[in-house]
């Protein structure tokens, strides 16, 4: 059957049969490789993605902490801010809570500002606690400003130290 064509015939039947079974093997197992050798890369690049953002989230949320600390946590109704500064401040026995001033709103570059002042009165040891407590344990809202002022109490004769403390919290206005 194949003693009619040429030796040159033969040849090209043999390269034309030649790459129509690499086409069929690639077909069939090459590209299948080629694919879960893909995938394989893809899922180890999705697993160190997600051991890397573990840590990345680990950061995040310590970074949120942190910037609750230094501004006061978000989401904060005035009102519990208030109340929460003022369960903070009777914890202590020798500090009085001379007057808490009505709650300030302001708007100010895209963000809400909501201001709290309070006055304690004290000695000057306990004062200086309890500020050093609201600055350092205290996270509802940010302190934000303290002023230590002395006012002469002229029916008893005496002077009395004051801290006016100013608490603020921010939040994104909508």
């Amino acid at each position: 059957m194949f003693e009619n064509y040429t030796y040159k015939k033969k040849l090209i039947g043999l390269c034309i049969l030649l790459v129509l079974l690499l086409l069929a093997a690639n077909k069939k197992s090459f590209r299948v490789a080629k694919q879960a050798f893909g995938q394989l890369q893809e899922v180890k690049e999705q697993l160190e993605f997600m051991k890397t953002s573990s840590i990345g989230s680990k950061e995040l949320q310590q970074q949120l902490s942190y910037y609750d600390r230094l501004i006061g946590k978000q989401n904060v109704e005035p009102e519990a801010a208030k109340q929460s500064i003022l369960d903070f401040a009777t914890k202590y026995n020798n500090v009085k809570i001379n007057e808490l001033k009505e709650t300030h709103f302001s708007h100010a570059n895209g963000y809400d500002v909501i201001t709290n002042q309070l006055i304690l009165e004290g000695s000057y040891a306990s004062l200086s606690e309890i500020l050093y407590d609201f600055e350092k344990k205290f996270d509802t809202s940010s302190l934000v400003s303290f002023a230590y002022y002395k006012e002469k109490n002229y029916k008893k004769r005496t002077s009395e130290l004051k801290v006016h403390l100013i608490f603020q919290n921010y939040e994104k206005s909508l």
